[in-house]
């Protein structure tokens, strides 16, 4: 499609805006509260998090390009744990725009009115899998207007959570392909991080789980065009996490 298909409308911008406002404003409350869960309750780790937020900063302050987060998908609280992962609460507060996008399935959620509150707050934009054509060109719509205006997005490209603890180098999204074709200059943070006791897909993180993270930025290009250069470009992203996944075990001695 061309790009100009998902030009998005005054009002669906002005929402967009609104919604991150809010967030911003109340982030010290929520944000404090989801962090308690994680660190306290969890008890839960990140490996070199200093050296890891560092980066992270350098990487937003330094790029004038966009830039969609790419990771890998093991439990349901990976966007949380990213996000705890990339930046303090304090860098959150100073620049929202370090916090990232995210777009949870709106069926995971929509029946309990305490996670639509949090989603709404946490920047997310809903998803439906398997939606109608209609539905994905809106939520693709205000991905690229956020990414062209700064924001960070992140998200799954393998569109679900691994069933083996292993990425899937041949049953992947095409999403992040056409994010990458439709936003110029894009760079793509691709993140794989994942517990040292983590052998396949979970809901939540056992309780004291230390965790891997290592973070790589790439720029995807293709010499192909239409939905040859889209399914390539997902393709680079793919086998760049996998890449990352083969260094972790095989630091592991997996």
């Amino acid at each position: 499609m061309d790009d100009e298909n998902f030009e998005l409308t005054f009002w669906g911008k002005l929402s967009l805006r609104t919604q991150r406002f809010i967030g911003w404003i109340t982030y010290p409350w929520w944000g404090s509260v989801i962090i308690f869960l994680m660190r306290d309750v969890g008890k839960y780790r990140i490996q070199r998090l200093r050296a890891i937020r560092r980066r992270y900063q350098q990487i937003i302050k330094q790029s004038d390009s966009p830039v969609i987060i790419c990771a890998n998908h093991l439990t349901k609280i990976d966007s949380a744990l990213i996000i705890w992962s990339l930046a303090s609460m304090g860098s959150y507060i100073r620049s929202f725009r370090f916090f990232s996008w995210n777009l949870p399935e709106r069926a995971r959620y929509a029946g309990n009115i305490f996670l639509r509150i949090i989603c709404y707050l946490g920047s997310c934009i809903p998803v439906d899998r398997g939606g109608s054509r209609e539905a994905v060109k809106k939520s693709m719509s205000k991905l690229i207007y956020l990414l062209r205006r700064g924001d960070a997005v992140a998200i799954f490209p393998e569109g679900k959570r691994s069933r083996d603890g292993k990425i899937d180098t041949t049953d992947f999204s095409y999403g992040v392909g056409k994010l990458i074709k439709s936003v110029e200059n894009c760079n793509v943070l691709c993140v794989y991080m994942r517990g040292y006791g983590q052998t396949e897909h979970s809901g939540i993180p056992r309780i004291g789980e230390k965790f891997y993270f290592d973070m790589k930025i790439i720029k995807p290009e293709s010499v192909y065009e239409g939905l040859r250069a889209t399914r390539d470009l997902a393709k680079q992203v793919i086998q760049q996490l996998k890449a990352m996944e083969q260094h972790y075990f095989a630091l592991c001695g997996q």
